[in-house]
């Protein structure tokens, strides 16, 4: 698997499990320019620090609670499914936004069929 054909989101600082929700980690998707749409269902791969490779997906974005002077983030927290355990992810497992060949060419052909069509 070559890793440029994917998109580097972050590397994992830290994760922590709610339960009946799954393994939140942190810091998520970053708000900076250029980071794509990332949303739930999208396609991730992780690469923990000893090189496995765990295919999962995006399950939620998680809502945080800010309290008065608290540091703000800047980025979004998310959950994994809940077959992805806390101890599959360690921290400084590199989180990948997957990137779907398939998924591009139907992106693609959509904005074609929103053209006008030519006249030859």
């Amino acid at each position: 698997m070559k890793f440029s054909d994917h998109i580097f989101l972050f590397t994992i600082t830290d994760r922590f499990s709610i339960e009946g929700r799954g393994v939140v980690v942190v810091p998520g998707i970053p708000w900076t320019e250029g980071t794509p749409n990332v949303r739930k269902g999208s396609p991730l791969i992780l690469r923990t620090p000893l090189g496995e490779i765990i295919q999962t997906v995006l399950q939620d974005i998680e809502m945080i609670n800010y309290r008065p002077g608290a540091k703000r983030l800047e980025a979004t927290p998310f959950s994994l499914p809940k077959d992805v355990h806390k101890f599959d992810i360690p921290i400084g497992t590199e989180v990948y936004l997957a990137f779907d060949a398939q998924e591009q060419t139907n992106s693609e052909q959509a904005v074609a069929d929103q053209l006008p069509a030519r006249r030859e």
